[in-house]
This record gives structure tokens, sequence and C-alpha cells, in this order.
């Protein structure tokens, strides 16, 4: 939906921190996994410039977004993946406020986009 927004390192910084939020509960769904593939071949990343953000902090990882608008690009998308299997749970919402926080989004703002995305994906 918004991953159009992300440039090159903005795209590898993503994918990394969607593999937190994913294994965030450790407990790693099939609907999870195909979502990040779909995303990944959206994008047309490459496998080394992914390789080269797997070993970053949340905190350098979020560093990479360089505007308002990829920040809040990117944290939507991760929220998304966080409810795509049916379930937000406690351990993926205290990695999306994290990230939140090192990108400078509010609680507030964030809970907001919370609010929306469990509206939209969950019935």
């Amino acid at each position: 939906m918004f991953l159009n927004l992300l440039k090159g390192e903005e795209k590898a910084a993503f994918l990394t921190l969607a593999r937190r939020v994913i294994s965030a509960d450790s407990d790693i769904a099939q609907k999870e996994m195909t979502l990040l593939d779909s995303m990944k071949r959206e994008m047309e990343l490459e496998d080394e410039l992914e390789l080269k953000m797997a070993e970053g902090t949340i905190e350098q990882l979020c560093a990479v977004f360089s505007s308002s608008k990829s920040k809040v690009s990117a944290l939507m998308e991760l929220i998304g993946i966080g409810f795509v299997d049916g379930k937000f749970v406690h351990e993926e919402q205290e990695v999306i406020f994290e990230i939140a926080r090192h990108m400078g989004i509010s609680k507030e703002e964030t809970t907001m986009y919370i609010d929306w995305a469990r509206r939209v994906y969950v019935n």
C-alpha cells in the first residue's frame, strides 16, 4: 500500500524491521512470511542491500528513513504485518512502539495507526 514511497536503503531497513515484528512473538505464521515475500518482490530489493541492514539495531534502522512520509509509511506497513495473522500480540506491539519512538512518532499517533489497522485487518 505505501511501499512505493520508500527508497533504496529505506526498503532494506523496512524488511529488516518487518522480520523483527514477525519474530517478536516467536510464532512465525505462514501468512506473515507470504506477505513479507510479496513485499520484497514488490520493492524489487537487491539481496546485498537487504543483507547490509540485517545486523542493524532498531535505532540504526529507523535512522535510515529520511522523511516523515517514509517513516509513517513504513510504520503503517509494519503495523499491518502485525495484524496479518489475525492477532496483534503484546510482543509485536512493543516492537512497533519501539520503532515508532526511534522514528520520532508519538505513542498517541502510533495508537491511532494501530486502531486504523485493527478496523482494516480484523473483521
